[in-house]
Parts: C-alpha cells; sequence; structure tokens
C-alpha cells in the first residue's frame, strides 16, 4: 500500500482516473498555447513563456513533495505556489495571444480543486 492509500481522504476527492486524465488534457492545452506563443512576435512573449515553464516544472516537481510522510502540509502549501504561477502564466499569456490564454486558464479551476484538497488533505491527516 502507498503512502498516498493509507491516508484520510475527504468524501468529494475525484476518482484515481480523473488526476491523470485531468493533467493529459491540461498538458495537451498548454502545449497547443505554447506554440502560438513560441509563433508570436508580441511583446510580452518571453514573460509568457517564462511563467508557462515555471509552472509546468513546479507543478510536476509537486510530485516528490507530496508523496512522502509528513509532507503534506508542505505539499498543499507548494500547491497554492503553483496555483499562484497558474494565474500568472494565463495573465501572460492572454496579453501575447488571447487564445494562448484562454488555452492555459482552465488549468487555474484544476489548480483550485489540487490546492483545496492538497489543504484538507493535511488537515485530515496531521503530521502526515
Amino acid at each position: 500500500m502507498t503512502f498516498f492509500e493509507t491516508l484520510t481522504k475527504p468524501s468529494w476527492i475525484p476518482p484515481d482516473w480523473a488526476f491523470p486524465a485531468a493533467w493529459f488534457t491540461l498538458w495537451t492545452l498548454q502545449a497547443i498555447a505554447l506554440v502560438i506563443l513560441v509563433g508570436s512576435d508580441r511583446p510580452g512573449r518571453s514573460v509568457a513563456l517564462g511563467m508557462l515553464a515555471a509552472q509546468f516544472v513546479t507543478a510536476v516537481a509537486w510530485q516528490s513533495v507530496v508523496f512522502g510522510e509528513g509532507r503534506l502540509t508542505f505539499a498543499a502549501w507548494w500547491l497554492l505556489g503553483v496555483l499562484i504561477l497558474v494565474v500568472a502564466a494565463t495573465l501572460a499569456a492572454w496579453r501575447v495571444n488571447w487564445l494562448a490564454g484562454a488555452l492555459v486558464a482552465p488549468t487555474i479551476v484544476w489548480m483550485c480543486v489540487a490546492t483545496t484538497l492538497g489543504f484538507t488533505l493535511a488537515r485530515l491527516n496531521p503530521g502526515a
């Protein structure tokens, strides 16, 4: 049994299959946004690309943070940081190309769910 499987979880947690499905969809949308941004010559392009890369790297790195005992609170705060980066990336992309921003924007919704779940798991499993 993995560490995550041993945790007390809220009744509203998405099913296991939803996580890879959501991330696959969101990263596909972000890849399309990336192509749009790379092809743009509008001001702010470098900032948008940098923010998109930063939120992607911190989202992927989160997995190494959460899947260890005693890190749920830290992992929840990490998710909040990812959410902030996603909002910044969305706004930066939108300023360059509205479609690129609109393609990144759904990630905000998923990150709100993930961040809420992260803090809920930390509350339900103190010390874990």
